[in-house]
């Protein structure tokens, strides 16, 4: 059963000619509907244009000055709403951004001095009385001694030459190269790329001069993949391989395919947590690999020439393939697709089975094993340890609990007849406070009838003016304020640090109120809150009594001073 679903494109207009790198998915209006733009490179006397698609119909085309290298699409910034996005197409030594398919800016590569030999050169090149066999041989072998990379594109035309086309090429030359101009290779917005050139992977970092080679192969390069998910290197080859290297350059494995591969892109499928690579053989075959397994195979009727995965419309799962007949085919992933090893029917090797493959394992899940293995390794340990916490964890909750019995600081009663909430409001200056109590009726259908109010505290502190008040019926819902005072009663020798409690800490249980809830027929509280009351201002204090304050303070440093 196939994981596709074909979407037909109109091949009457649509003749692409491009390059893997020509191929971008943009969302051009910010309205999360993803086009496909296209540099396409021109048949016959049709120069170069960007084509855009929405959908499977071209939309916009619109002509270009050279021959695009790459096409990338990127937002100018990351903020929230987001500008309109520009698409940038690269050229042999400029790069052009456009905004609304229309140039909006144009950078052009700096240009390096040429070599001063070169320059030599090339200024008896000129000369006419060199124009001969002779003279030309010995100029192009002096060419020929400076290193190719150092050489301006016209020394490197001149040398591939024939003698008689060399003369006939000087002949006919009006400009002598002065500067040698950058040329692009590759366009990308991802701050670590990979690219290949003789033979060789390199790789490339802003803050680095050049590249430096990552790895080389045996074989030409076809194509060259980097998997974001653990930065290994997927690349195709020249004698029908695809191998992987790690991120340091080290093959990790290498497969050999069944014909001549030609093209290849990453297929992401994010909902399935897999990345698999999808391979285009010369025989029309696509086939995806997640690592050295195959998990599908798509026949072509055409030799695919560039591939593309990604979003495009609505869909976020499109497989995009140029074939090289120029036609446009669209594969949509269905959604209930599963390239399992089971769903794909493949069956692991000898190899695999023994643990020769080098499984590439994400750093959560190696994060996961290495857990596993600490737990089976102490296990023993581990399990005396939690016994250990457990066992201290239903101590505490045990003396909490018994802390809350023997204090009865219960300020919310729930039951089949109290349900009920009791808090308590303290207001003034001292030594008389006004305590104000508020009874709630938290049930919406039962009233609550039979309550009283009880003040519990230490008579030698504190003076209740009505220690006991009568509840009358509290409605469902209802709320009721109790008001009373309270004074604070202080012996004739003050002890000023019963003053300053909250700073010294000399309150203790004498500075606790405890308000009781009781009810007709029950020998226990229902309810029960303790109000931490107050310190009382020095200045609400008495004169006289300030004053026995004072001398009492005054004794015990003049004692202190005697006594030292």
């Amino acid at each position: 059963m196939t994981r596709w679903l074909d979407v037909e494109v109109g091949t009457d207009d649509i003749d692409l000619i491009t390059l893997p790198s020509n191929l971008a998915l943009v969302d051009l209006q910010n309205d999360n509907e993803f086009k496909l733009v296209v540099g396409d490179l021109g048949r016959g006397e049709e120069g170069p244009k960007l084509k855009v698609f929405k959908g499977a119909m071209q939309i916009s085309d619109t002509i270009l000055p050279d021959l695009p290298l790459g096409v990338v699409g990127f937002s100018i910034n990351e903020s929230m709403p987001r500008s309109v996005p520009l698409i940038a197409v690269a050229y042999s030594s400029c790069v052009y951004m456009y905004r609304n398919l229309k140039i909006f800016y144009k950078y052009y590569l700096p240009s390096s001095e040429l070599n001063m030999c070169e320059i030599e050169v090339w200024k008896q090149l000129t000369n006419p009385s060199y124009h001969n066999i002779e003279s030309l041989q010995s100029l192009t072998d002096s060419l020929g001694a400076i290193p190719h990379k150092l050489l301006s594109p016209q020394s490197q035309n001149l040398l591939d030459l024939t003698p008689d086309q060399q003369l006939e090429y000087l002949e006919n030359i009006t400009d002598v190269p002065s500067k040698k101009n950058a040329e692009i290779v590759c366009i990308t917005t991802l701050k670590l790329h990979s690219i290949e050139r003789e033979k060789s992977v390199c790789i490339l970092k802003r803050d680095w001069p050049e590249g430096r080679i990552l790895f080389n192969t045996d074989e030409h390069i076809i194509a060259v993949e980097v998997v974001t998910a653990d930065n290994s290197v997927m690349v195709i080859c020249a004698d029908n391989t695809l191998a992987c290297y790690s991120k340091k350059g080290k093959k990790q494995w290498c497969l050999t395919l069944e014909h001549r591969p030609v093209a290849m892109t990453l297929v992401p499928v994010l909902h399935l947590g897999v990345t698999l690579t999808a391979v285009a053989l010369a025989t029309g075959h696509v086939h995806l690999y997640d690592g050295k397994a195959r998990r599908d195979t798509i026949f072509v009727r055409d030799l695919v020439s560039v591939m593309k995965f990604g979003q495009l419309g609505q869909e976020e799962h499109v497989l995009i393939i140029v074939t090289g007949g120029g036609n446009l085919m669209l594969k949509i992933l269905k959604r209930t697709a599963d390239f399992s090893a089971h769903a794909a029917g493949v069956q692991l090797s000898p190899h695999a089975a023994g643990g020769q493959r080098p499984w590439l394992i994400p750093k959560k899940s190696k994060l996961f094993l290495e857990q596993s293995v600490r737990e089976r390794e102490n296990a023993v340990s581990m399990h005396q340890t939690f016994q250990h916490e457990l066992n201290r964890l239903r101590l505490l909750a045990a003396k909490t609990l018994l802390e809350a019995h023997v204090k009865s600081d219960n300020s919310i009663g729930i039951g089949p007849m109290d349900s009920l909430r009791l808090t308590a409001e303290v207001e003034g200056l001292g030594p008389v406070f006004r305590v104000t109590l508020i009874i709630e009726n938290t049930s919406k259908e039962k009233a609550v009838i039979g309550l009283a109010i009880l003040f519990h505290v230490h008579t030698i502190n504190y003076k209740v003016s009505n220690p006991y008040i009568k509840v009358p019926l509290l409605s469902p819902g209802g709320k009721l304020k109790f008001p009373t005072k309270i004074e604070e009663v202080f012996d004739d020798q003050i002890n000023p640090d019963v003053l300053f409690r909250p700073v010294t800490g000399q309150g203790g249980e004498r500075s606790l109120v405890k308000v009781l809830l009781v009810k007709e027929g029950k020998t226990t509280p229902i309810l029960a809150a303790t109000v931490q009351m107050p310190p009382t201002d020095p200045m609400m204090l008495p004169f006289d009594k300030m004053q026995a304050a004072a001398g009492l303070e005054s004794n015990e440093d003049s004692n202190w001073f005697t006594k030292t």
